[in-house]
């Protein structure tokens, strides 16, 4: 599983290329899943047809990503 600063690292890396690179918005879904491995590239091949469409935006893409795989800490 992903550990979170690794799910953040990954996330800010590729925001860095698309930057770097000024990929709009609307393409920055599309380019994503070239960056995907291990058990995020298996979830999305498993979630991408309930997610895929024109409201699939790169924010939804990381709320949803995030959700999958940051760990919920409880404090009591």
């Amino acid at each position: 599983m992903y550990e979170l600063v690794e799910l953040e690292d990954w996330i800010r890396g590729i925001e860095k290329i698309f930057t770097t690179v000024e990929v709009p918005e609307d393409k920055r879904v599309n380019i994503r899943i070239f960056y995907l491995t291990g058990e995020a590239n298996i979830w999305w091949k498993n979630a991408e047809d309930g997610l895929l469409g024109p409201n699939l935006t790169w924010n939804r893409f990381l709320k949803e990503l995030r959700a999958k795989f940051h760990l919920v800490v409880v404090q009591w």
